[in-house]
């Protein structure tokens, strides 16, 4: 396989995994899928993911407070769902080979968000002399805060998941893309990492679904920035906050070479200046909040 054919093998199990977890009902109670396999089927697109996001349910992590108790139930239930997906496949063609379930970080967080990050290997027995198939990722982040507009049902194949709604995950890549920013850097201590680009993208997709016309949507949306903000502890001052190294925000969007060439920068620069001045309008920005710390 070349790089572009492990990238589509890839992307296609991982739609089969999330099936696969989706219809346990194990997982299904205690897992909230996000993430760009479920933006593709909020919007009907295609763009690539390579791995599957989501979080724990926090009536979950409360009731099992102990990450390795939590460690123990994903194991589990994740190598169940998976098996028994593949099995009812006429002929079989997958098979599971192994998953390894790391902590994320490895050691406890300290301000208590800790995650999980799921490495699944496979083998494929129609690919029986390929070597070196990828492994596939699940991350599994810690709880957020949510509201009654934050998860529903939506339905993949004929499977029904609990994921973001579209209001949620436009607010949460407004987040996401904050996040990577100098001054949340800063704060929380935390080294450089990319800027996430690819969440302007998917916010200036959203907005051409979703105009600003429709109130109603990005009022809710606007309420689940706030919300997913809270979470982690990220500020927003206003559009200021958005547009922070915004000509390198630029630079990186031009030259991401896995960025779809549909929605060029300017259209992205129109998008966060125009979603960012309704949030102000109606008074969802300007928020700041306290980090957290790790309870004892």
């Amino acid at each position: 396989m070349d790089k572009a054919q492990r990238e589509n093998w890839k992307f296609e199990l991982l739609g089969e995994l999330l099936l696969a977890m989706g219809s346990n009902p194990q997982l299904r109670e205690n897992l909230i899928f996000k993430g760009a396999l479920i933006l593709n089927h909020h919007l009907g697109s295609h763009r690539k993911s390579l791995d599957i996001d989501s979080n724990l349910d926090s009536e979950f992590t409360t009731q099992h407070p102990n990450q390795e108790t939590q460690r123990q139930f994903l194991e589990e239930h994740v190598q169940f769902a998976i098996s028994q997906h593949f099995e009812r496949q006429d002929p079989v063609r997958y098979e599971l080979k192994s998953i390894k379930i790391d902590s994320s970080p490895k050691d406890l967080h300290p301000r208590g968000w800790d995650g999980f990050s799921i490495t699944i290997a496979l083998i494929d027995h129609a690919n029986p002399g390929v070597r070196g198939l990828p492994s596939l990722k699940i991350d599994v982040a810690a709880p957020e805060s949510l509201s009654e507009h934050s998860v529903s049902d939506l339905a993949v194949q004929g499977v029904k998941i609990r994921a973001y709604t579209l209001e949620r995950i436009a607010g949460e890549k407004a987040r996401a893309f904050l996040s990577t920013l100098p001054t949340y850097r800063s704060k929380v201590k935390k080294p450089g990492e990319s800027v996430r680009v690819k969440d302007l993208y998917d916010l200036a997709k959203i907005i051409r679904l979703k105009t600003l016309d429709e109130t109603q949507f990005w009022t809710i949306a606007g309420n689940e920035f706030f919300l997913a903000c809270q979470s982690r502890g990220i500020d927003c001052i206003g559009l200021a906050s958005f547009m922070e190294d915004w000509d390198a925000t630029k630079n990186y969007y031009e030259k991401d070479p896995t960025i779809p060439t549909d929605i060029q920068f300017n259209e992205v620069d129109a998008a966060i200046k125009s979603i960012s001045s309704f949030w102000e309008e109606i008074n969802i920005i300007p928020f700041y909040f306290e980090l957290p710390t790790r309870k004892a």
